[in-house]
């Protein structure tokens, strides 16, 4: 008896780590497959975010270029001349946006509103993600000592915060206008 409450009392919880760790496993599996199929060359989302990247910097008058690499998937970010870094795969925030989305789904009481969320938020996402790269390619301009901390520790730090951020509002917003 004692064993059917402990179950009843942490249902909830059991559900959505159930739930959450199934749509992170799909999604993942979903976007390990597009990679696989991109082998050789960069792939389609990295592209985009060079793109994206691109026309930012031309809209802050910033003379950037975004070029292919030769012998691997990428891009090569110069600046003013200046070789700064690579652009890759894991630049696109894909593997946050698909955490983001699995909780999302998973915490949601009606699936149209956490799919609307999911989506507006991953956009957001991506769009800070645009706006992190191009801050941290300006400290690599100006400030190349402080590259290591700039990428490793604060712009991580920056775009799992906003994560953070975008939950709390679908739980306190979102969420509680279904009550």
């Amino acid at each position: 008896m004692a064993q059917e409450s402990i179950y009843k009392q942490y249902k909830p919880s059991l559900i959505f780590i159930l739930k959450f760790a199934g749509i992170y496993l799909l999604l993942s599996i979903l976007y390990n497959f597009y990679l696989s199929s991109q082998i050789g060359h960069t792939d389609s989302l990295s592209l985009l975010v060079g793109k994206a990247l691109n026309a930012t910097y031309h809209l802050f008058a910033i003379n950037a270029q975004l070029i292919p690499l030769d012998n691997e998937a990428g891009l090569k970010l110069i600046i003013n001349g200046q070789y700064l870094a690579r652009i890759v795969e894991g630049c696109t925030a894909m593997s946050v946006i698909i955490m983001f989305i699995s909780f999302v789904i998973s915490f949601g009481n009606s699936f149209y509103k956490a799919f609307k969320f999911a989506l507006i938020g991953s956009v957001l996402i991506f769009i800070f993600n645009i706006l992190r790269i191009l801050i941290l390619s300006y400290i690599l301009y100006y400030f190349p000592k402080y590259q290591d901390i700039a990428h490793r520790v604060l712009f991580p730090a920056l775009i799992y915060g906003f994560v953070v951020f975008l939950w709390f509002i679908f739980i306190k917003k979102i969420l509680k206008n279904d009550k």
